[in-house]
């Protein structure tokens, strides 16, 4: 294993000594074929000179021979020599060779040429490589000075990351050259060169501590391989086995403060020697790598972030205009997707109870793109999005399914999912919560939450600023519908009519399906149907309605409580579900009616869906009803007043004055209406007998039960009257001519049915005669039906004078009804 650059090693040496024994020689005053030439020349005329004129010509020869052989001699002077050796022996016999010894002068001087060569040449060769490895690696410094300086000038990433592979490729001649980049704990591949796109996509991806890259990130030194199939080194190559396989391997790491920030690394795909200067030339190359993609990345932030700046302003601006609180909701899922990557994301706001209620929400894949916002609902605490609600402190969750926090929501699977949840604070305090989800593991980071918390803190603000606008608004409003309400109650004192009027501004401010107004007859234990909306006829109502079985109706009046009933809520009390699961209602709010601290009635809000009341709501509804209590309170009062003007003390019915009124306007609406109006005249017979006989106190008893009895007879929209002294009209409204003389008929049937009784006084047998008349058949005016009626009156009683010989012993012979003064009967229908 080889990690670092190494220096010359011995076996090098002995190759430069070699190549300067056989090979060319690194200088030489000549060289090439011209040199050899004139070596051979130089031998062979050594050599002949040698065999001609013997010791001489060695003596003379052998110095100038033994300088051009160490300086000319190479592979073919050496050849030369041997040649010129053979020729010699040819010419000149052994044995005069070895007899005179000069024949060896040439293998000495060949000998000794050659032995000097290799020595100067082995000096030469080493200072020689010095100078051309110095020569090469300022040649190389150069090349990295020209690529820094272009590396520094290109902001473009991509840019950058393209020249330097290329020019790492280039400068030192390799088979393919891959850059690495550090993402998380991961070693990606991120540019390459001599290798097409299909080969570097699968290139493995190395894990922090992996292979060569934990040896790089632990000692930031290079790491050098002659060749990856060498027994130590093999196992690290594996991974690369079928995809790219390579001999030669140089990786340096890129590093910056001290942290390794990626890797830069050239292959050959056979094994190579690495020089020195090739280790200097690629870390030299990976040092100005990191600072160029260093610098390249602050750029890049830098203009992310002015982006990101720009956003959040354009965000702000957006949010300070949103009206309303979903404006809100929905401005932010916008404007967050501008600066952030997400799959999903929901803006919820902390209701008052700990309910985290969902006010918009962004799906752009899969199973995110829709759901049901019922669903998205949570409590404080509760999930991620409760936990930050709860605790005001954002969430950078790398896997959503091993933290324990979470919580699914229903009807979603589990995948790989990871989450950013941050709050959004005002005055300190949590109004809502921003929540990302993104499919994957890591998918957000710091500079994420960052810029999540800076939107967040624009979010809170503008969604409070909403609050309070809706607030002010939803306040005008309920101003608006109190000051309708209570002028449209100022213009009516009429029970009914106030009452409706209560029903329709109730169930339009509190977005229910129907309402309905009782008062609370105390004494009876019943509540009296007053108002309903939508407006129903009176027949379609129930007049009363008991609530002797019915304890949280009377808890709501007697303690002056609010009831909510729903349903499908199994703890709902059985008596209220009873009554509205045949209607169909779903749900229902019981309101006392609170006039001057005491209750006077119930408001009953019912709906066929579930009513939610918030507090504001809710209080809305109390003081609407505050304000119909009074207005029914002063209805009351009216007419009670009223009563005690337009009513006959004596009897209950309505005064002359009130009769004459009414009967005006009821010839009115029978004119619009086209539709038939009786009236009955009735007078009783010898009345003032009974006074002068019994007293006036007796009489007055009389005539009290006579108009009991007469009551008794009468529909509820009849209206009787005294008309004076013992005379009495009763106005029979939509009643044809054959009506009115049934109605007669009932009324003459009682009088002869029942005697009056006062204590010890015998059976006193009252009778009376009665006229009729109907409009617009017998007249078209009040004054013209009464009068038809009075002379159909007195043509009864002459009638009954003539008939008066009738025995007086038939009062004893009559059944006997006890007098009811003080308390009122039943209505009879007609």
């Amino acid at each position: 294993m080889e990690a670092t650059a190494r220096a010359r090693s011995a076996p090098a040496v002995f190759r430069d000594l070699a190549r300067g024994l056989i090979g060319e020689p690194p200088i030489a005053l000549l060289g090439g074929p011209p040199a050899t030439a004139l070596v051979a020349i130089l031998i062979a005329v050594y050599a002949a000179a040698l065999a001609v004129f013997g010791p001489v010509a060695s003596e003379v020869l052998a110095a100038p021979t033994f300088i051009a052989a160490v300086v000319l001699s190479g592979p073919l002077a050496a050849a030369a020599w041997l040649a010129s050796l053979a020729v010699t022996i040819a010419i000149i016999p052994l044995a005069e060779l070895s007899r005179t010894g000069n024949g060896f002068d040439a293998p000495f001087v060949l000998a000794s040429a050659l032995v000097l060569r290799v020595i100067v040449v082995a000096a030469v060769s080493v200072r020689t490589d010095h100078f051309r490895r110095e020569a090469m690696l300022a040649r190389r410094l150069d090349s990295v000075l020209q690529i820094a300086q272009r590396l520094a000038t290109t902001l473009d990433r991509s840019a950058l990351l393209r020249a330097i592979v290329d020019e790492t490729h280039r400068g030192i001649e390799a088979d393919a050259t891959v850059l690495r980049l550090v993402h998380g704990d991961r070693l990606e591949v991120v540019a390459w060169a001599g290798m097409d796109d299909a080969m570097a996509a699968r290139l493995p991806v190395f894990s922090q501590g992996e292979s060569w890259f934990g040896e790089i990130s632990e000692s930031g030194r290079p790491w050098v391989v002659d060749d990856s199939r060498r027994a130590a080194v093999a196992p690290i190559y594996d991974r690369y086995t079928g995809v790219f396989e390579f001999r030669g391997d140089i990786v340096v790491p890129l590093i910056h403060e001290r942290k390794v920030i990626g890797s830069l690394s050239a292959v050959t795909l056979e094994p190579r020697q690495w020089e020195q200067s090739d280790v200097a030339f690629v870390s030299a190359l990976g040092t100005h790598a990191a600072i160029a993609l260093e610098n390249a990345e602050l750029l890049a932030q830098t203009q992310q972030r002015a982006a990101h700046l720009g956003v959040l302003q354009a965000a702000s601006a957006r949010l300070s205009r949103a009206s309303g609180i979903e404006a809100v909701g929905r401005a932010i899922v916008e404007e967050t997707r501008q600066i952030i990557d997400y799959h999903n994301a929901r803006v919820y706001v902390l209701e008052p109870g700990g309910d985290v209620v969902p006010i918009a929400f962004e799906g752009i894949v899969g199973a995110y793109e829709k759901v049901d916002f019922a669903l998205l609902r949570t409590r404080l605490g509760e999930g991620f999005t409760g936990w930050v609600a709860k605790h005001g402190v954002p969430l950078l969750i790398d896997d959503a399914n091993l933290d324990p926090r979470g919580a699914n929501i229903p009807g979603t699977d589990d995948v790989d999912e990871s989450m950013l949840v941050v709050p959004m604070t005002y005055d300190s305090q949590v109004v809502g919560v921003i929540t990302l989800s993104k499919l994957g593991l890591n998918q957000f980071d710091e500079d994420d939450r960052r810029l999540l918390l800076i939107l967040a803190d624009q979010a809170a603000t503008a969604l409070e600023s909403a609050r309070l606008l809706a607030r002010s608004e939803s306040l005008a409003g309920e101003l608006r519908r109190l000051l309708d309400m209570s002028g449209q109650l100022s213009a009516s004192l009429e029970s009914r009519q106030v009452a409706n009027i209560i029903a329709r501004h109730l169930a339009s401010a509190l977005a229910v399906d129907e309402c309905a107004i009782s008062y609370w007859d105390r004494p009876n234990h019943r509540l009296a149907t007053l108002g309903f909306f939508p407006v129903k006829p009176d027949v379609e109502l129930t007049p009363y309605f008991d609530i002797a079985g019915f304890p949280q109706t009377r808890k709501v009046l007697e303690e002056q409580s609010t009831l909510f009933v729903d349903v499908e809520d199994p703890d709902a009390d059985l008596a209220e579900t009873a009554l509205l699961r045949p209607e169909g209602y779903r749900s229902l709010v019981m309101l006392p009616l609170v006039a001057k601290g005491e209750s006077i009635g119930l408001v009953e809000l019912m709906s066929f869906g579930l009513i939610d009341l918030d507090v504001e709501r809710l209080e809305l509804a109390r003081t609407m009803a505050n304000e119909a209590a009074m207005a029914l309170e002063n209805a009351r009062l009216y007419e009670e007043a009223r009563a005690l003007a337009d009513r006959d003390q004596l009897t209950g019915f309505y005064n002359h004055r009130y009769f004459h009124e009414r009967f005006g306007e009821e010839v009115l609406r029978a004119q619009r209406s086209r539709q038939p109006i009786s009236v009955l005249m009735l007078d009783l017979d010898d009345f003032k007998l009974v006074n002068d006989t019994f007293g006036h106190l007796f009489g007055d008893q009389v005539l009290a039960w006579t108009a009991e009895l007469i009551r008794s007879t009468l529909r509820e929209s009849d209206i009787p009257a005294r008309y004076g002294g013992d005379e009495f009209a009763i106005l029979l409204p939509d009643t044809p001519a054959d009506s009115a003389a049934r109605a007669a008929d009932r009324i003459r049937d009682a009088f002869a049915s029942w005697a009056f009784e006062s204590g010890s006084r015998r059976p006193v047998s009252i009778s009376l005669a009665v006229g009729a008349a109907t409009f617009p058949a017998d007249g078209r005016t009040a004054t013209e039906l009464i009068a038809v009626a009075d002379a159909a009156l007195y043509r009864e009683k002459r009638r009954e004078a003539e008939a008066a010989a009738a025995p007086i012993a038939a009062l004893s012979r009559r059944r006997t009804r006890p007098s009811r003064l003080s308390e009122p009967t039943g209505e009879l229908s007609a």
